[in-house]
């Protein structure tokens, strides 16, 4: 697994990461019914968080050696079976363009980069998620669910920034809704670019901000908004996960209630957080991250022999527990991310074995070659654990529906992030996806321009969208004798 984690700064979701894909190996092992005469091994490896070094540890990995050959691998040891991670988008794409040349399976569970769906240049390469483009048509469906009419789109300046707003205003001026402005956020930290963007955000009529960010500029921006009047704006999201990451500013609900989210509906790993909850450093003196996630965890210092105490510095015990240190809003974090992942490589590798033994064919757990698992892996279709259906489509891509949270005050004035419904993609009528609530939401309207009542009839702004119109008195002779809804098709 390539980890994205550096020893001088552990992140507390990498490290959860990390931790998941080491529970469903040790439930796997466990396991009387999955891979029942096998037993399953790791590794972890750190990129470094850049492309030189995810090119040289996937080699390293590939060849088996710490200064890797091309074209060369040490046969010792167990196989090596797949490999389970996630990166920045430009090293997601080098790893995968090169573990495709070798045949080599590669599970993501983070990557939803839209190119990687592309198999003529990514052949080997599978995620446990939709990709951007899949999330981005589903958030303009719950725009077109709830008939809001007049939309502002917030997008990243980069590739995906670009695509996704792009798409989105095709997808909903199809369906007759209007956007008042695209703006696009700087991939740099430019706080003069972020100032004009809210500037612009507190002129705008419109209440439904369509957001297509990353997580560092998108809480950028909800700083800014902190202390500006920006009146009942519902921001609706592609992801989730980001914005329970936001909650963790102080004041911030404020900005983000009523907010709108989905997330791809996912296994949930039970007993995940009771196994977090036991981790000791003692326990596992082989984990090179634990001690540096302990640190950032709770804010305390290792004792040191050759360093003198320093006033009012927290020591770390070692006793400290996790349980009450749980990631913020768990119904959402997806701390069991690479769960399903390891649960897809092990029923990959017990369908070929017992395809091989059903075949007559030597297909040996401990002599197969990486080409045979990946053909496995594509066609593998099963239920993890919590009865979850995990099957991929011909891009390699997840098949999956997407949850729908809004973030909602309790009658205590806490605020949550709740799940109110689901998208399904794969089940659509024209160009709608299903969207299912639970039960009926109250929402604001965002139009451009109120309805016209009897007596008067629409006029069209000279250069203004179609969405945007006057109100104006019937001429003599002629009447409307009905209010004119404008409706989306």
């Amino acid at each position: 697994m390539q980890a994205d984690m550096v020893l001088e700064s552990v992140s507390k979701w990498g490290y959860r990461v990390a931790q998941s894909f080491v529970f469903a190996i040790e439930e796997i092992n466990r396991s009387a019914h999955l891979l029942p005469n096998l037993t399953l091994g790791f590794s972890i490896r750190n990129s470094g968080d850049s492309v030189q070094g995810a090119v040289h540890e996937t080699m390293s990995f590939l060849s088996r050696q710490e200064e890797p050959i091309p074209n060369y691998t040490c046969q010792h040891g167990s196989p090596q079976a797949a490999l389970v991670g996630d990166t920045r988008s430009s090293l997601s794409v080098s790893m995968a363009r090169l573990l495709g040349l070798y045949k080599f399976p590669q599970v993501s569970y983070s990557s939803s980069l839209p190119s990687l769906s592309d198999k003529i240049q990514f052949p080997s390469f599978l995620r446990t998620l939709t990709s951007d483009l899949t999330s981005c048509r589903a958030v303009t469906q719950l725009i077109i669910h709830f008939q809001w009419s007049w939309v502002i789109i917030l997008a990243h300046d980069d590739d995906f920034g670009q695509q996704a707003s792009s798409l989105a205003n095709q997808e909903l001026s199809s369906f007759g809704v209007c956007i008042e402005f695209t703006l696009h956020v700087p991939s740099h930290e430019s706080m003069g670019k972020i100032g004009e963007i809210v500037q612009k955000m507190q002129k705008c009529t419109a209440r439904v901000v369509l957001v297509f960010l990353s997580n560092a500029n998108f809480q950028l921006i909800l700083y800014r908004l902190l202390g500006v009047s920006v009146s009942g704006q519902v921001w609706v999201s592609k992801g989730t996960l980001h914005m329970a990451l936001a909650l963790s500013i102080p004041g911030i609900s404020q900005v983000l209630f009523g907010t709108f989210g989905l997330l791809y509906h996912s296994s949930r790993a039970t007993g995940f957080p009771e196994f977090l909850a036991q981790l000791r450093p003692s326990r596992t003196p082989e984990d090179m991250f634990i001690k540096k996630f302990w640190e950032f965890t709770f804010d305390c210092t290792w004792p040191h022999q050759s360093s003198p105490l320093t006033e009012g510095v927290q020591l770390c015990s070692g006793n400290e527990s996790l349980k009450n240190k749980q990631y913020p809003f768990p119904e959402v974090s997806k701390i069991d991310a690479a769960y399903t992942a390891v649960y897809s490589i092990a029923h990959a590798l017990q369908d070929m074995i017992t395809s091989g033994q059903q075949d007559e064919k030597s297909t040996d757990s401990q002599n197969f070659q990486p080409w045979q698992l990946l053909q496995a892996l594509r066609n593998v279709h099963f239920k993890t654990p919590d009865g979850s259906e995990i099957i991929f489509d011909a891009n390699g891509d997840l098949v999956t529906k997407f949850d729908i949270f809004q973030g909602q005050k309790t009658p205590e004035g806490v605020f949550r992030l709740v799940h109110i419904g689901m998208i399904d993609p794969q089940v659509s009528s024209g160009n709608k996806m299903m969207v299912h609530l639970k039960k009926e939401i109250h929402v604001p309207t965002s139009v451009c321009s109120e309805s016209c009542l009897p007596g008067f009839s629409q006029v069209s702004r000279l250069g203004a969208p179609q969405c945007c119109f006057d109100c104006s008195p019937c001429p003599e002779g002629q009447f409307a004798d009905k209010k004119v809804t404008v409706t989306l098709l």
